[in-house]
């Protein structure tokens, strides 16, 4: 069981790389309590691979906390849930565009 409470860092570690893309995918949309997006849409955004562990990764983020139920079928990423998003979405940029600074230290 994750703990929503600790450092979005910490609880990073500790997720799943299907839960690391949810939450990525959520984190892109920019996914909040009052932007939900309907369970089909996320769906569409995943990789064959991640589709097959769909159903478990989904239901311990939502047991914990992080994705909440607005409606039936559309969903939000809890406040505490955000802030995970947002480090998720924050550890892809720095390690997709790392090597661009020296690139651009050298021009």
């Amino acid at each position: 069981m994750i703990n929503i409470d600790d450092d979005p860092k910490e609880i990073v570690k500790g997720l799943s790389e299907t839960e690391k893309n949810i939450l990525f995918i959520l984190g892109k949309m920019r996914i909040s309590v009052n932007k939900n997006v309907n369970e089909h849409s996320l769906k569409k955004k995943l990789s064959k691979d991640d589709l097959k562990n769909y159903k478990k990764a989904f239901s311990n983020l939502c047991a914990s906390g992080i994705i909440v139920m607005y409606r039936p079928g559309n969903f939000g990423v809890s406040k505490q849930g955000r802030r995970i998003t947002n480090e998720i979405v924050e550890q892809k940029r720095q390690n997709k565009y790392d090597g661009l600074r020296i690139l651009m230290l050298h021009v």
